[in-house]
């Protein structure tokens, strides 16, 4: 049994080389979110929110939804000079992991039950690329993996679990990490783990994401009202780190600023990988320590966990992203995110 994901973000950055965390940017950061949340500006609980493409509904159709997009979530950047993956539905056109999304509901449109694991458990990679293919054509990054990772799933589920994630939700006891737990131990494609200098480590972005993604379909309520939440760290990827460097939280070495400069893939497992992810997992911590903090001096009531830090960071590139276009960030073919 190796570290979990707060472990190992706290052993990777003491052993670090190429990844700093700066105490100022820490601060930088945390007072940001502290500023615009006494102001009112930022709500944190609106932060993990439902948009337009996610399920408005809780129910089995909506945790299969979930549980679709979860397991093909990864692996959405395109080379910046090439086609990009976009996908236009109902008039807007969304990008990456909010791309796909719409493509799903572009399917189920068309009456195609994509996201029903009876369905998807047998699904060939002509028709899902069909499904899934973005505007002009452009197709969905490593269409055979999703694949596999579909095939695999689907065949766990109607094994195990009477065909549908619902049941695998029914036996985790409204609890977070058990959840989590169920989720490693019968998906091995969602199992994130890495040796660093001799230690199992974990980064589970996707397990993760989807824990809190049935929390968010149910809004903290009911069969998504778990316990252990705020035991779940950010989910480490590839965008939140161009945050953190924008804020002055995370500091690279010349050489590895140069490597990812020139554009070029990382090999998955790569120790600047690991250092880039469990540095990222860390500094979310530190800052969502931060914050509680400042807030908790001030008097100010309001719910803060590293999810919400999370995708307060990774919205944030997303609303600032001609800026972050000037912030390398690392590049790796991976499916586990």
């Amino acid at each position: 049994m190796g570290l979990l994901p707060a472990e190992s973000g706290t052993l990777i950055t003491s052993k670090a080389k190429d990844v700093k965390l700066l105490n100022e940017g820490v601060e930088n950061c945390a007072m940001d979110i502290v500023q615009k949340i006494s102001s009112g500006e930022l709500e944190m609980t609106k932060m993990f929110v439902k948009t337009e493409i996610h399920p408005q509904k809780c129910d089995d159709s909506g945790i299969d939804w979930v549980f679709f997009a979860d397991t093909l979530n990864f692996s959405f950047w395109m080379p910046e000079d090439g086609p990009q993956y976009v996908v236009t539905y109902k008039g807007t056109t969304y990008t990456g992991y909010l791309a796909m999304c719409a493509a799903i509901n572009r399917a189920l449109d068309q009456k195609v039950a994509l996201t029903d694991p009876k369905y998807f458990v047998n699904i060939d990679k002509d028709t899902l690329g069909n499904l899934l293919v973005g505007d002009n054509d452009v197709p969905i990054p490593l269409l055979d993996r999703r694949v596999d990772c579909l095939h695999e799933v689907g065949s766990v589920l109607m094994e195990k679990f009477s065909g549908s994630f619902n049941q695998v939700l029914s036996q985790c006891e409204n609890s977070a990490t058990k959840l989590l737990e169920l989720v490693l131990t019968n998906f091995p494609c969602f199992n994130d783990c890495a040796t660093f200098e001799g230690t199992q480590v974990s980064f589970h972005k996707r397990a993760q994401i989807l824990v809190a993604d049935i929390w968010c379909l149910f809004e903290g309520t009911g069969r998504g009202g778990f316990s252990h939440i705020e035991q779940l760290t950010m989910f480490a990827d590839y965008r939140v780190p161009q945050s953190l460097q924008h804020y002055g939280v995370m500091k690279y070495s010349e050489e590895l600023s140069v490597f990812l400069n020139k554009d070029e893939l990382l090999e998955p497992g790569h120790r600047w990988e690991q250092e880039i992810r469990g540095c990222s997992i860390e500094a979310v911590e530190r800052v969502t320590r931060r914050v509680r903090e400042e807030l908790e001096s001030k008097g100010v009531k309001a719910t803060v966990n590293s999810i919400l830090v999370d995708q307060f960071l990774w919205g944030y590139r997303r609303e600032h992203s001609e800026v972050m276009k000037s912030i390398p960030y690392h590049k790796v073919r991976s499916i586990y995110y």
